[in-house]
Order: structure tokens, then C-alpha cells, then sequence
């Protein structure tokens, strides 16, 4: 690992022995922490086992004092927490909006962050209703927010922006007709509408879509073959300017008329660095993304799977573990050829089909080739199935920061 990252994990972390992971609690570098996403495991000596106890509220608390602890650990506090996104198992949805009470004890009031809900497949842990993870921050927050009144009674706002970076919340395109709130059916049409919202909250920043380094889709099941129909809107929206990308097909939305939540990462100012692998060209190249973009201090890695972007082939079959490989070698291979290396990397998130979680556990000594001893952060989910080809089981995301 880079130098200049600080691993973050805590001395005192009573729930579980962090040595036996694969990642660390939170990374830091250039004063933005990603922390390691959290379930309310904790090892129960009286089972000699790792669980996760209680409801949906019970477990989310255990999350906070988790997280709360890290922070601690970083020398940071929930007020520079600048996004959370929570992956909720979907027999947990009927409690889910009761956990906003809690969200507002530890976090506060004015205190302006971006949030993203969705519901997963299942979390890794079997009696997991819920997991969260964050990003922080060092410096002065802005909230944005384009006078959208519904956000004064939530806890958190449409984008948020500190020094250079922007984050905003996850949004599902609608529109209004004759005083109604109307989500479209086409999918493409409600994918515009969001991005006419984002576009909006950029603007408040001062920020344009050239300056976006990722967009995250979270796409419901629903629409899924209507999905391609979706990159022309990308073109009208990006130019040629397109940022990293990963779609992710989850189990569904919270808002159930949705067919797409979008998510985005901006940067004001500083040198814009398109990372393409020249060899991958001939089946990446009509893509609505960039295998990799830096600007200013962020470099953010669009989605990796078991394909060969050389060949266009998925490779390893249906093991997990070869796919993995290949995916960890996709992302050293345009972090190389960016002119960086996996040290720089703090954060992934492995996406897991449901038939990979049986053999789930073997990749950690994947990550342990590619990062040696010295782990980024890190969650893991399972979503609804690859996006892509039925034999695929993972899809990794990685994060640097320069």
C-alpha cells in the first residue's frame, strides 16, 4: 500500500478480531477516508461463532457504534461523513424507515451528506439485515441543494461538496403530470429524467458532467432489458467525456416504480485523465465509459468481471475464485496502465452473484496477491446477478486516491 494511505483499524474493536480479514476498517489518503462496510457481526464466545443479533434497528445501532469507532480511530466524527450508502436485505424493509432515528443520533442535525438506500440480494452475513458503509472527509461541507423542500425533513441532502470533491445522493428519475408524481415505464426516459436532477445538483456545485469521475447504477430487475436502451441517454448527457462506470443489477429499489438509482462522484477543477487500455480497445471501445478516470486527487475503476476485456471471453468457468483473478488483473492492468499501482487503491466493493456466495470466502487470497499484507477497505454484497453473462459471479470496483 501506498505511503501516503493511513490504514485505519482501531486498537480497541470489540466485536471482532480484525486480523482475520482481508481488508482494513477504513483508508485514508489526501483527507478522504472510505470506510469498510459494516454489519452488526460480533463474535459470541458462548457460540464460538461470528453473528449478527436483534431487528432491523437493533443491528443498525451495532453498526453506528461500529462505525463511530473507526472514525474515532481516524481522528474524524460522524460531521465529516459526506456519503453512506445502505444495502438492506429486503425481509428488513418494513422496519427500514424507523432507522432513520437512528441515523439522526449519531449524525446529527445540519449536517449535510449524500445517501444512497437499496436492497440487495443478501448480505454476506446470513443473519444480516443490514450494512452501511461511508466516506469521510477532512474540511469545510457544503450542502447542495437545487430548493428541493422534501430534503429539510430527511437526513441528508441531494450532493454535498468539500474543497474539491462532490457527492451526491442516489436518484430515480420522475416527473410531474397534472400534480402527480409519474415515474415513466421507459426506461431510457426515466434514466433522462435523473439524470436531469443530477445535472441540476452539479450545478449547484459549479461542476458540469465533464467533471464527473463516476456514475454507480443500481438497476432493478425490472427494466433489465431495457437497460442498453440507456446509453444513448449517457451520450447526450457525458459528450465524450465518460466518466468510470459499474451497473449493478440489485434485487430492487426502494422506490418500487424505479428502474434505475444513479449516484455520482464529481471533482471541480484540477487535470482530467482518461484511462484506456489500447489492447482492450476492439471490445471496450463503444462503451459509455472509461476503464479508469483521475481528476485532481480521485481515480475511480469502472466495474471489473470475469471477462477479458482483450479477448471479449469470460474466463475461469464458474469458479469464483479464477474469476476474481481475473477481475484483480483487469484492475492492475489500468491502474499500470494509468501509471499507478494497486498501493493506491483504498477502497473495493466485490458484487457477488447468488450462486458464487458458497466459495465467496476463497477470495480473500485473491486480494491478498494483489495487495500483499497491506489491505484497502472493503465491502462485499450480493446483488440480484451480474450484468452481463449468466456464468458470471463477481463484478469488483476499486477506488484511488492520488
Amino acid at each position: 500500500m501506498s505511503k501516503n494511505i493511513i490504514e485505519v483499524d482501531p486498537a480497541k474493536f470489540p466485536w471482532l478480531d480484525l486480523n482475520r480479514y482481508t481488508f482494513c476498517m477504513g483508508a485514508e489518503n489526501s483527507g478522504i477516508l472510505y470506510l469498510s462496510g459494516q454489519t452488526a457481526s460480533e463474535y459470541d464466545p458462548k457460540l464460538d461463532r461470528v453473528v449478527c443479533k436483534g431487528d432491523l434497528l437493533d443491528q443498525t445501532r451495532v453498526i453506528y457504534e461500529k462505525l463511530a469507532v473507526v472514525l474515532k480511530a481516524a481522528g474524524m466524527s460522524f460531521q465529516n461523513v459526506v456519503q453512506t450508502v445502505d444495502y438492506i436485505d429486503a425481509t428488513a424493509l418494513p422496519l427500514y424507515r424507523e432507522t432513520g432515528a437512528i441515523r439522526k443520533e449519531y449524525l446529527g442535525d445540519n449536517n449535510p451528506l449524500g445517501a444512497t438506500g437499496i436492497c440487495v440480494e443478501r448480505l454476506l452475513r446470513p443473519d444480516a439485515f443490514i450494512e452501511v458503509s461511508m466516506v469521510a472527509m477532512r474540511g469545510e461541507k457544503k450542502p447542495i441543494n437545487p430548493g428541493w423542500d422534501r430534503y429539510g425533513q430527511l437526513t441528508y441532502v441531494p450532493g454535498v461538496e468539500v474543497e474539491d470533491m462532490v457527492w451526491t445522493s442516489g436518484f430515480v428519475g420522475s416527473e410531474d403530470i397534472n400534480g402527480q408524481t409519474n415515474y415513466p415505464q421507459d426506461t431510457a426516459r426515466q434514466v433522462e429524467l435523473t439524470y436531469g436532477i443530477i445535472g441540476k445538483v452539479l450545478a449547484g456545485a459549479g461542476v458540469g458532467p465533464e467533471d464527473v469521475v463516476k456514475t454507480l447504477d443500481y438497476i432493478s430487475p425490472q427494466c433489465l432489458l431495457q437497460y442498453p436502451n440507456t446509453a444513448d441517454v449517457r451520450r447526450g448527457f457525458f459528450g465524450d467525456r465518460f466518466p468510470a462506470s459499474t451497473n449493478i443489477p440489485v434485487n430492487r429499489l426502494l422506490r418500487p416504480e424505479g428502474h434505475v438509482e444513479i449516484e455520482v462522484v464529481a471533482v471541480k477543477g484540477g487535470d482530467r485523465q482518461e484511462i484506456r487500455v489500447p489492447e482492450w480497445e476492439q471490445h471496450y471501445g463503444g462503451l459509455t465509459q472509461n476503464a479508469g478516470v483521475k481528476k485532481g486527487r480521485m481515480l475511480q475503476i469502472s466495474g471489473q468481471s470475469s471477462v477479458d476485456p482483450a479477448t471479449g471471453a469470460t474466463v475461469g468457468g464458474y469458479d469464483i475464485v479464477a474469476q476474481a483473478e481475473q477481475a484483480y488483473s483487469n484492475i492492475a492492468r489500468i491502474m499500470g496502465e494509468g501509471g499507478y499501482s494497486m498501493d493506491d487503491i483504498v477502497n473495493t466493493i466485490e458484487w457477488v452473484a447468488p450462486n458464487g456466495m458458497m466459495d465467496y470466502r476463497k477470495v480473500g487470497e485473491v486480494r491478498r496477491k494483489y495487495f500483499g499484507d497491506r489491505f484497502p477497505s472493503a465491502t462485499g454484497v450480493s446483488m440480484h446477478q451480474i450484468l452481463g453473462r449468466p456464468e458470471q459471479l463477481i463484478e469488483v470496483t476499486a477506488v484511488a486516491v492520488i
